[in-house]
């Protein structure tokens, strides 16, 4: 786990610094790292959830709640109540408190900011294809990012973890009833949907129910496939099931280098090994590895600014083109006005890794289940 958390100290560069920016309404606060009191271990857990209570989860489809949201022009509208297939949602980092390591799940304030920065922007992404499921768990607070080797952080992420397995296997129990699904996360949530693969994807059963896992927001290196996930490799084509998706967003003119080197250093350490470097990326605009770059007229729908009512606003096409190159999504133009665009350093758009392309992930993420029906059809 020591190593995953230097992954995402690299990819979250700056992240704990902005974590108020998610919103068009608000803006960076002050330039200040929040720093733990004591290593971890040494303070109080907050109680464990029990997934049998509705609160306990940020999103169902027997609840209302933020992931029904929709953009105004959507043409699919909400349609769990239909839905043939799920997505387990783990959302990223949203809790800056010290007090704890992880979120009491009793704290109002950042469950409802959860809600509205990534439930209603990024978990409902998938409510045209999907009935959505994504848990409250005792994430592992921002701080958690930055803190030396001595503060132990890696244990915050792995009591997080362990809420976010207890909520799966309560929804396998439960609600799957053999359904396909997908597993979806960013950032620290990205983090938990990697080692959702290492630890589930081995069993045969839930490997055929598997349409996609998107691992959006750390670096995750190709030869991580074949040692740790089971063989589930990078989803080639805009049809493939079975696989992951994995990109990380920066501005053109930016330089995710550290991210690359960082995660492949990481990975030479661990493996003593150079087989297998390289890191995964899929352009959303095109989902296809054979066309790794798109323009601007390519993209069907970047997702402005939350509007002052809460809801989404309409999408707008053709703001955005984008190309992987060396492992990074490099994008442009940078919309100027209306979008809650977070551009953090080395032009890193972290933040920005779903609403971007917003209506390409909707519009795929349908397509894709009805590609996994077909073949499960036949």
């Amino acid at each position: 786990m020591q190593s995953e958390l230097m992954t995402l100290r690299c990819c979250w560069i700056a992240v704990a610094l902005f974590a108020t920016a998610l919103l068009p309404a608000q803006t960076p606060g002050p330039l200040s790292i929040p720093t733990m009191a004591k290593p971890f271990g040494q303070l109080p857990d907050p109680p464990p959830p029990d997934y049998a209570l509705p609160n306990n989860w940020a999103a169902r489809p027997d609840v209302v709640d933020a992931a029904d949201a929709v953009p105004d022009n959507d043409s699919f509208g909400d349609r769990q109540s239909t839905a043939p297939v799920d997505v387990f949602y783990i959302h990223p980092t949203t809790y800056r408190a010290t007090e704890y390591w992880n979120q009491p799940l009793s704290d109002a304030k950042t469950n409802d900011w959860t809600d509205r920065s990534v439930i209603a922007r990024q978990a409902a992404v998938f409510n045209a294809c999907c009935r959505v499921f994504a848990p409250r768990y005792r994430q592992a607070t921002a701080a958690s990012v930055y803190a030396p080797p001595a503060m132990n952080a890696a244990g915050a992420y792995d009591l997080a973890w362990q809420d976010v397995s207890a909520a799966f296997k309560y929804y396998l129990k439960h609600w799957n009833r053999g359904r396909p699904f997908i597993i979806a996360g960013h950032s620290q949530g990205a983090l938990h949907t990697q080692r959702w693969l290492e630890e589930f994807a081995g069993d045969k059963r839930l490997r055929t129910q598997l349409v996609a896992a998107y691992i959006i927001g750390i670096g995750v290196p190709e030869g991580l496939s074949q040692r740790t996930l089971h063989g589930v490799t990078l989803c080639r084509g805009p049809r493939d099931t079975g696989c992951l998706l994995v990109w990380n967003t920066f501005a053109r003119g930016g330089d995710g280098s550290a991210l690359v080197n960082g995660t492949q250093q990481r990975f030479r350490d661990k493996y003593q090994s150079s087989e297998g470097l390289g890191i995964q990326c899929i352009n959303p605009l095109t989902f296809d590895s054979a066309q790794p770059g798109a323009p601007a007229f390519a993209n069907l729908g970047a997702l402005p600014a939350t509007r002052p009512d809460g809801k989404l606003p309409a999408t707008e096409a053709g703001r955005i083109g984008g190309t992987c190159e060396d492992g990074i999504l490099y994008v442009d133009p940078l919309p100027q006005e209306g979008y809650s665009i977070v551009k953090l350093p080395a032009g890193m758009l972290h933040f920005n890794d779903f609403d971007l392309f917003y209506q390409n992930i909707r519009i795929n993420a349908v397509a894709r289940v009805q590609a996994y029906l077909d073949a499960h059809r036949r």
